[in-house]
C-alpha cells in the first residue's frame, strides 16, 4: 500500500495532537506542519522528523492532504484555496466561523472533486455508536458537554466551540427540518457567550435539549436519548452506555403499576431495573476516536469515496449553530456602567423575517 502524504496546518494543541497520532501510521507520511509561530511548527516537526512551514500554500505539490486545525476563524481561508489546488482535507470542526464559509467549502469540495471530511470527532466515539444501534429511533436527546476554562477557542463562543459536536449528532439521526429554537447563555469571561441551553424541535418529532459550558468546575460529556425501544445514556467521556429496555410484560402492557398488590411492591421495586425495566451496562470497544477520524479520512481519500461527516454535514450543523445563536439570550454576568444588572440581552443578530 502506497502511504498518503499528509500534512497538519496550524499547531496548536488539536494540530499536535494529530501530527503525533498521523505520524505513527503506516498508510500515511507526515511530510510538514505548518504555523505561522516559528517556535510552535518548529517544535512539532522536530518531534516527528517533518518539515516546518509557514505557509498553507508551500504545501502545493508536497502532500496529497492535510488536516486544518488552525483557528475557526481561519478555515475558508486555508482551505479553499488547498481545495483548489488538488488536496484532500480533514477540516477540525465546525468546519468554518460562519454559515456563508461553510457553503464555500461544501461547495468548493463538489466544484475540485475534493474529500473534505470535518472533525466532528464524537461520530466515531465507539459509545456513540453503540448507543445509536440499540436505542432505535430517538423522540428526545438530551445533552450536557461541560468543561473548564481553558482560555482556547477564545475566537468563537461555547455554541461553536463544545455545542456543535451534540449539534452534529443530533443531525446524523435524521430528524428533519428544524422548526422552532429557543436558547438562553452567559456570557462571563467578557467575549463570546460561555455557557447556553438550546431547545431544537425538529418536524420528526425530535426534541434535543443541549446544555454546553466551558465555564464549569468538572468535565462532563453525556448525552441521553429516549424512544420507545428503551433509553441510552452515553459517557462520552468514560466511553461507557447504559441501555434500559422495557421488558415483555412492560410491552405487551400486562404490567400495571397501580395494579400491584402492596404486599409484592417492596421486592419488585428491589427488582424493578432487573425484571421490568432491565438496566444493562454495555460493553464498549476502546478506541481513539481521532485515530478512527483519521481511519475514515485516509480510507476516502484512497477510495474516492465520501467521509462519515463531509463538508455538507459540517455545514449544515454550522447552520444550526447559526439559528441557535440568533435565538440566544444572554446573561452577562457583571454590573453595567451605570451600575445596574447587566439582565438578559441578545448577542447576536436576528434573521430578518418577511
Amino acid at each position: 500500500m502506497s502511504r498518503t502524504r499528509v500534512a497538519v496546518v496550524g499547531c496548536g494543541h488539536l494540530g499536535a495532537i494529530h501530527a503525533r497520532l498521523l505520524a505513527g501510521r503506516h498508510d500515511a507520511e507526515l511530510v510538514a506542519v505548518v504555523d505561522p509561530v516559528a517556535e510552535s511548527r518548529a517544535r512539532v516537526a522536530a518531534a516527528h522528523g517533518c518539515r516546518p512551514l509557514a505557509e498553507p500554500r508551500e504545501l502545493v505539490g508536497l502532500v496529497d492532504a492535510a488536516v486544518v486545525a488552525a483557528p475557526t476563524g481561519l478555515h475558508a481561508r486555508v482551505s479553499l484555496p488547498l481545495l483548489e489546488a488538488g488536496l484532500d482535507l480533514l477540516v477540525e470542526k465546525p468546519i468554518a466561523a460562519d454559515v456563508e464559509e461553510a457553503r464555500a467549502i461544501s461547495i468548493a469540495a463538489r466544484r475540485h472533486g475534493r474529500v473534505v471530511a470535518v472533525g466532528h470527532v464524537e461520530r466515531f466515539n465507539p459509545a456513540w455508536r453503540t448507543a445509536v444501534a440499540r436505542v432505535g429511533r430517538p423522540v428526545v436527546v438530551e445533552s450536557a458537554r461541560l468543561a473548564p476554562f481553558t482560555f482556547r477557542s477564545l475566537d468563537v463562543g461555547v455554541v461553536h466551540d463544545l455545542m456543535i459536536h451534540d449539534i452534529d449528532l443530533v443531525l446524523s439521526l435524521d430528524p428533519g427540518r428544524l422548526e422552532r429554537v429557543e436558547a438562553q447563555g452567559i456570557v462571563a469571561t467578557g467575549g463570546h457567550e460561555d455557557a447556553a441551553r438550546a431547545r431544537l424541535v425538529f418536524a420528526s418529532g425530535l426534541v434535543a435539549d443541549l446544555s454546553a459550558s466551558r465555564i464549569n468546575p468538572v468535565v462532563r460529556r453525556s448525552l441521553t436519548m429516549w424512544s420507545g425501544s428503551g433509553i441510552a445514556s452515553v459517557d462520552f467521556n468514560a466511553k461507557t452506555v447504559d441501555v434500559i429496555e422495557p421488558s415483555a410484560a412492560v410491552r405487551d402492557g400486562s404490567f400495571v403499576a397501580d395494579a400491584v398488590p402492596p404486599a409484592e411492591r417492596g421486592g419488585m421495586k428491589e427488582r424493578f431495573f432487573a425484571d421490568i425495566l432491565p438496566l444493562e451496562t454495555v460493553a464498549v470497544a476502546d478506541a481513539n476516536a481521532i485515530a478512527c477520524e483519521h481511519d475514515d479520512f485516509l480510507d476516502a481519500v484512497r477510495t474516492r469515496r465520501q467521509p462519515l461527516v463531509t463538508a455538507a454535514a459540517g455545514a449544515a450543523a454550522v447552520e444550526i449553530a447559526a439559528r441557535v445563536l440568533e435565538a440566544l439570550e444572554a446573561t452577562r454576568f457583571g454590573k453595567t456602567a451605570g451600575g445596574r444588572a447587566a439582565g438578559t440581552i441578545p448577542l447576536y443578530p436576528r434573521r430578518k423575517t418577511a
